[in-house]
């Protein structure tokens, strides 16, 4: 290089000073050129781009010369053209030093000059500035196609030296990339370098980010993906030859996550969805058929790891309608295990149509199939969605229908609803039973609870549901059975979150009539003790709204014994002073009480303490009658007491015989009454048991019976009728208001839309339409009877 600047007149001369400086930075741009020089170099541009004369001394401007200006004169073309030539030359020399190397030497050597190259190409486009500013800048203002100083240097190597080794070069990477895919060391960076100088190539700036990927895509990602495929094609076809369908996915599985992780280092970002896309075509796509085929049998082993590879794979190629066939496997496969799971506790020992022992068995039973598939969803599915729906729909259809659920009678609702029941009730066996480790543990409770509002999820008569809870709720709260009031609690705000409010605000001001009964109670108890009126035993009345209880009022109006009469009315006294015009029914049929009874021929502790009977309100007037102050009249007939007639009993209490029958069953059971004939009948005659005896000092004689257990179901699924026909009525007449005229079918389909609680049927909604036409709500149109209109 000529170490002093040459004469800014003389082009030639200042020529040479560049090319050597130019020269030298290709050769060597780690060499630190150094200030002066970096200065002396740009000056030397400067001035051949604005010489006025060359070296022989012909004119090429003038200052005359309006056209042009010395930033644009022809001696900026000149020197773009020679510098152009100059690394054409560089180039040529390069690409003929490469014809000694192969293999990754042939790598090595490229990636060694590209770094060398690309150095080169920054100083150099530096130094040459004041050419890009103004005379490149200038001639691509006017639409010429010159680019800058850099992107000229990069176009020579694509031109003079890539276009020239492209072939070997890719053949080069490709036979790498085979020895790393089969297991041997090489180095993965000569392949990044590679592919990191193809996108460079296209940066020319004459095109957006397609054009600019254009040698990238063209020379390598295209080829390099074709090799992929035909690499893995022919080892895919291997596999399967030589083993199992299992072993298959666990080596792809393998394969894809190896490639993931080495795909990252050396290809573009832009082209990863591409090279995978054309993996996952040709080592899982092509093989569908054989992974749907082996689904069932690994659900069938619950194989849960070679499900989740199973899944990963094929979610690799979209988690849309590819995953469809096996979601739909899948949700046969829970049906039918549901199914079964059912259809073994329905024929099992443990149950013989009792509804306390066939809710455990059941909703257990569907516990244990749904937990099992929402573990399988949750560890080898990673929780997809159409999985989960796939779930979904599967315990519904078999949780609604099924060995124990005949299809058309909703008793999964009323079996989950005693199961809710047996959780929360005091003293139950079956809440142990049902897997509660103590109904005092809040947290196992709880755990329960969740449980049960699991289920509830795939109930399709949830007002089904809703009747039978409330029914069992007033039944805990009148009788005082709840486990724990944070537990009813608890249940309620979980029936809330599921099923919104409108589902529980009968049930919770059921919680607000027993807060003010009790208070109710405690203030007649005072008024009671402040005057002349003292009560002659422990007396607890709960006074419930109508509206909010499921409790009907009783048939046949009961003669209460004169001790419990006076006491009874007294609180009506009390309470319709209180609330003026309100009336007061009293339930009997759900009233309980306590009576302690002496045998003459009892011993040990019952001698002396006698034994304490739980009874019903109805049970208890039928007893008071063996007493000689109760009694209707008749005396004492024997040492045992007064000897009374069935006749007798009923007229003395008020109760029909089909009250009193069973109740005189269950006391002569019981031992406590003696009956003259071993079948009850008209003739019948009862005594008191003077010898009665038994090992326990309190005993339960309030026991409910099947027959009103089965009344008492059967009201309140003719109680749901009635209410789905108001539900069905009050939405035809919401869709007809908004709507005004609609034709039968939409009205229809709207009306089943509309209706969550429950799944309405075409004949009832007809029903519910007539009716509404007789009540004058909407009219059927004049011009066609298959259109309704909507009377205001």
């Amino acid at each position: 290089m000529v170490n002093e600047l040459p004469p800014s007149g003389d082009t030639d001369k200042i020529w040479e000073y560049i090319k050597a400086g130019v020269d030298r930075i290709l050769n060597n741009p780690g060499e630190n050129l150094g200030n002066n020089a970096y200065i002396n170099l740009y000056t030397a541009v400067y001035n051949f781009c604005t010489s006025l004369k060359n070296s022989s001394g012909s004119i090429y401007y003038t200052a005359t010369d309006a056209t042009q200006s010395a930033h644009g004169s022809p001696f900026g073309k000149h020197l773009y053209e020679l510098l152009k030539q100059n690394v054409a030359d560089y180039m040529r020399r390069v690409a003929e030093s490469s014809q000694t190397h192969t293999g990754d030497d042939l790598l090595a050597f490229y990636n060694q000059e590209w770094t060398k190259y690309g150095d080169s190409a920054k100083i150099t486009h530096n130094i040459f500035s004041y050419l890009n500013r103004h005379w490149i800048q200038r001639e691509q203002d006017e639409g010429s196609n010159v680019c800058d100083v850099s992107t000229l240097m990069y176009q020579l190597w694509r031109d003079q030296f890539f276009m020239s080794i492209r072939s070997t070069l890719l053949d080069s990477v490709f036979s790498l990339m085979t020895r790393i895919r089969n297991g041997q060391v090489a180095d993965i960076n000569l392949v990044k370098s590679v592919a990191d100088s193809f996108v460079s190539l296209g940066n020319d700036d004459s095109g957006g980010m397609s054009k600019r990927m254009e040698v990238y895509e063209k020379y390598f990602l295209v080829p390099f993906i074709k090799a992929s495929v035909d690499y893995y094609r022919e080892e895919a076809d291997r596999l399967l030859q030589e083993g199992s369908t299992i072993d298959y996915i666990v080596r792809v599985s393998s394969r894809l996550q190896e490639e993931d992780d080495r795909v990252e280092l050396y290809l573009h970002e832009s082209s990863l969805k591409e090279f995978k896309d054309a993996l996952n075509k040709v080592l899982i796509t092509r093989q569908n058929e054989k992974f749907c085929m082996e689904f069932e049998p690994l659900l069938d082993s619950r194989d849960t790891l070679n499900l989740k590879r199973l899944y990963s794979l094929m979610a690799r190629t979209g988690k849309g309608s590819t995953l469809d066939p096996l979601r739909d496997v899948f949700s046969a496969y829970v049906k039918k295990a549901g199914l079964e799971a059912i259809k073994q506790v329905s024929g099992s020992e443990d149950t013989g149509g009792a509804i306390a022992k066939d809710a455990r068995l059941f909703v257990n039973a569907v516990l244990g199939v749904h937990s099992l598939f929402a573990g399988i969803l949750h560890d080898s599915f990673e929780g997809d969605t159409g999985f989960s729906k796939s779930l979904d729909n599967a315990c519904m259809d078999f949780i609604n229908t099924n060995a124990m659920c005949p299809d058309g009678e909703p008793r999964a609702p009323q079996m989950l609803a005693h199961y809710c029941d047996t959780l929360l009730k005091k003293g139950s066996g079956n809440v142990r039973k049902a897997g509660a480790e103590g109904a005092s543990d809040e947290d196992s409770l709880e755990a329960q609870l969740s449980q049960a509002i699991c289920v509830l999820k795939y109930i399709s008569a949830t007002d089904v549901f809703q009747k039978f809870y409330s029914q069992h709720l007033s039944r805990r709260l009148v009788y005082e059975q709840s486990v724990s009031s944070y537990g009813e609690e608890m249940m309620i705000s979980k029936l809330k979150e599921n099923s919104g409010v409108d589902f529980t605000s009968r049930l919770t001001r059921m919680f607000t009539d027993m807060t003010i009964s009790k208070e109710m109670s405690e203030e007649f108890k005072e008024k009671c003790s402040d005057g002349d009126f003292a009560i002659p035993f422990d007396f607890d009345m709960k006074v419930l709204h109508t509206v909010s209880w499921p409790l009907k009022a009783p048939d046949n109006k009961l003669l209460l014994p004169s001790q419990l009469s006076s006491v009874c009315n007294r609180f009506t006294n009390y309470y319709q002073n209180k609330h003026n015009g309100r009336k007061l029914n009293w339930m009997w049929q759900h009233s309980k009480a306590e009576i302690k009874m002496f045998f003459p021929k009892a011993t040990g502790p019952a001698a002396k303490a006698g034994y304490i009977f739980h009874v019903s309100t109805f049970q208890l007037a039928i007893l008071m009658l063996f007493s000689d102050e109760s009694g209707p009249g008749t005396g004492y007939d024997s040492p045992n007491g007064p000897t009374l007639t069935l006749e007798q009993i009923t007229q003395a209490t008020g109760l029909s015989v089909d009250i009193v029958k069973p109740e005189l069953e269950i006391f002569c059971k019981a031992r406590v009454l003696i009956s003259s004939n071993s079948k009850i009948n008209s003739e019948s005659k009862f005594m008191l048991n003077a010898n009665f005896k038994s090992k326990h000092l309190r005993i339960n004689l309030a026991v409910t019976k099947k027959v009103e257990q089965k009344r008492e179901a059967s009201d309140t699924m003719r109680a749901v009728d009635v209410d789905r026909m108001y539900t069905l009525q009050a939405a035809i007449v919401r869709i007809m208001k908004t709507r005004k005229q609609l034709t039968h079918r939409q009205l229809v389909q709207d009306t089943i839309t509309m209706i969550k609680v429950f799944q309405a049927s075409i004949g009832d909604i007809k029903k519910g339409i007539d009716t509404l036409i007789d009540k004058g709500y909407i009219e059927r149109s004049e011009g066609s009877r298959d259109v309704y209109n909507y009377l205001a």
